[in-house]
């Protein structure tokens, strides 16, 4: 791969953003965020709103949604009349850290919370970045009520603007619903030319001049993305969200109208033709073709308009009722694996306009194994050999997005080496551990990881599954630089006995190391939310999946069940561990409705308290009251109700253990 500079920048600004965010997370509860409204967070200055500051903003309203698989999040906006300023300085983004805004809609009355940021190469300078509100795991928003989305407002090209240079002019709209009409395409970008155009005002509306153009980007929002018009094309209007975008390559920064879909698009005439963008299978009897505009149904449902080039039969062909952009083929069998290319001819869009010529997209036919997908190139290269091509695959969840938030490992059973892989990014569904799961996306190499990035489509077919391994290993077997380290990439494993022997680097980098009584070792990770606190000379049995980070490979546990501490009699490599820890892990699920379960664990015998409380630190409900309880793992339920047996509202509470004179707590959101 490999991975684009883009998607390295995300994540290095997500890695530099959790250590802060994690911090605000601890401090939330004693330090109350601000309440504000958009209006004063864009002129933050003017109200003493700094970069950093927890905000609060209510009655906003949903003008649009991310909706890719790698989701940033969705925009707010103040409501008419809620300001004097309206429409100046009412929208915002609100980034979500891939998490997707399940259950957001256009039109929602919304509460967020979260950190002011400034995103870009100007930070903090307002006008040279994108103003967000940042929210963090567990999610920060709330649904209120809902409306009707508010009206674009109607601007010229010259208000738009494009540069950093026309800021002054442009800075006013960012996150704010907006729409141009009478327009022409002149230009593609250079570096993104079927997804950034430029257009002018076919008829200039003062002060606007003919000097006067403006940036579009349709693939913002939305997978598979509309098309793009023909230079030169007529569009009766462009609808989007008005906001500043970052250099990415050879595109310069600038403010860009982002559109939420093809319907953003109004064409003079029947439109450009349709353009085949994607295709992938969902099992091995079935095909999805995206398309980047609407489709004319006939057409697309002619199964004489698709073909595949291994002479695999097209059975029948199914355009979705709703979206009209893809289409399913029921396909003869393919054989998995296979590399498959579907051409298409013939199709017409919703606007009557013929695809000129047969087009096509290539992909990996079928499910294909996981093992085939983790095959190296060749002994020198251990790069996938499917690298940057689109594959489906299916297996069971290993370790889900409640453990590591931004991703989850997948494994095919029966399990072993080369069957394990993590599956990175925003998703529409986010699958739970032991879910039987179908995925599609692209094979990525980030520094050498296998992963599949870019998810189009993920099925849950069953859940509650038994969960392949974990594969007992030797950590010779799994270090780096071990010759069978590759094969265990994302592959579930686990260690026993081992003992902790190095701490060096846990503070900076979360990562700890563990021996056996060999001399053995093996880098364990701290991606997930787990308590434990790594101590010399512990013994214990650990699991978790296989990562390959940043050049190391590492043991992932889940949660603090996945390091089992134990006694080891007849060795003495440092000191004797202790019998039990103290911990409280992570509810799951979570965000949860109405269920959830709480694992906890003390080293001795003690009275126990178990309490929720609310953001404002008042007792909500007392799941364990002062019960003595016997040293070990204990399981506590909360059905989302206080203490009066009242359903509690969404929001975020807080789980807090006592015990003896140890505390730990953790923080759980109730989502309805």
């Amino acid at each position: 791969m490999c991975v684009g500079r883009e998607e390295i920048m995300k994540r290095i600004v997500i890695i530099a953003m959790l250590s802060s965010l994690a911090a605000w997370c601890l401090a939330e509860a004693a330090d109350p965020p601000i309440d504000c409204t958009v209006y004063q967070i864009q002129r933050a200055a003017d109200y003493g709103i700094a970069v950093g500051d927890s905000v609060r903003i209510t009655d906003v309203v949903v003008t649009a949604l991310d909706i890719r698989p790698n989701t940033h999040g969705f925009w707010v906006q103040e409501q008419p009349g809620s300001d004097p300023l309206y429409p100046y300085y009412s929208g915002i983004a609100i980034y979500t850290q891939s998490t997707f805004p399940t259950g957001v809609q256009l039109g929602d009355i919304m509460t967020v919370k979260g950190v002011y940021a400034e995103y870009g190469p100007g930070s903090p300078d307002t006008c040279r970045a994108l103003s967000e509100i940042d929210t963090v795991n567990p999610l920060t928003w709330e649904k209120t009520g809902s409306t009707t989305v508010p009206e674009p407002i109607l601007l010229s090209a010259y208000d738009v603007g494009d540069t950093c240079t026309t800021c002054w002019k442009a800075e006013k709209w960012e996150g704010v619903l907006v729409t141009l009409d009478t327009l022409v395409c002149t230009s593609y970008d250079a570096a993104y030319p079927l997804t950034s155009w430029w257009c002018k005002e076919a008829h200039n509306h003062p002060p606007s001049t003919s000097a006067d153009s403006f940036s579009v980007q349709t693939n913002k929002l939305i997978d598979p993305y509309p098309g793009r018009p023909n230079i030169g094309d007529t569009l009766v209007s462009v609808t989007g969200i008005h906001q500043y975008a970052g250099p990415a390559l050879t595109s310069p920064a600038a403010y860009r109208i982002i559109t939420r879909n093809a319907a953003d698009i109004v064409y003079k005439g029947s439109g450009p033709a349709p353009n085949l963008i994607l295709a992938y299978s969902t099992s091995n009897t079935e095909i999805v073709a995206a398309f980047d505009s609407k489709l004319d149904q006939t057409t697309a449902e002619n199964t004489l308009n698709y073909s595949l080039g291994t002479g695999t039969l097209i059975l029948g062909a199914v355009l979705d009722p709703v979206e009209r952009m893809s289409v399913t083929l029921t396909t003869g069998t393919q054989v998995p694996g296979t590399w498959e290319t579907l051409t298409v001819c013939c199709i017409k869009s919703e606007g009557g306009a013929s695809m000129i010529a047969a087009q096509d997209q290539s992909f990996r036919a079928g499910l294909t194994p996981i093992s085939l997908v983790q095959t190296p190139k060749s002994a020198e290269n251990d790069s996938s050999q499917f690298a940057n091509e689109q594959v489906t695959i299916a297996g069971i969840v290993t370790g889900d997005k409640n453990a590591y938030v931004e991703h989850f490992f997948m494994e095919q059973t029966p399990g072993g080496p080369w069957s394990g892989i993590m599956i990175y990014g925003g998703i529409p569904i986010i699958p739970a551990e032991g879910d039987s799961v179908i995925v599609a996306g692209l094979v990525s190499e980030y520094y050498n990881r296998t992963e599949l990035l870019s998810v189009d489509y993920i099925e849950v077919v069953s859940s509650g599954n038994p969960i392949p391994g974990p594969d007992l290993v030797d950590p010779d077997q799994i270090n780096t630089g071990s010759p069978t380290g590759e094969s265990y990439e994302g592959v579930f494993v686990r260690c026993d006995p081992v003992f902790v022997s190095d701490t060096t680097g846990y503070e900076a980098f979360g990562q700890w190391t563990v021996s056996n009584i060999a001399a053995h070792t093996a880098t364990v990770g701290h991606s997930a939310s787990y308590t434990y606190d790594p101590t010399i000379g512990e013994w214990m049995n650990i699991r978790g999946p296989m990562d390959y980070y940043f050049g190391i490979r590492r043991i992932e546990p889940r949660r603090d069940a996945d390091i089992d501490l134990v006694n080891v009699t007849g060795v003495d490599p440092g000191t004797q561990p202790k019998p039990q820890v103290f911990a409280l892990e992570q509810n799951s699920p979570n965000p949860f409705n109405p269920v959830t379960n709480i694992f906890f664990s003390i080293p001795a015998k003690a009275k126990v308290e178990l309490y929720v409380y609310d953001v404002s630190g008042r007792v909500v409900k007392k799941l364990v009251d002062g019960v003595p309880m016997e040293p070990g793992r204990h399981k506590a339920t909360w059905d989302g109700r206080n203490d009066a047996g009242r359903a509690v509202s969404s929001g975020v509470y807080f789980c807090k253990l006592s015990a003896a004179d140890k505390v730990a707590q953790m923080k759980m959101v109730v989502l309805k």
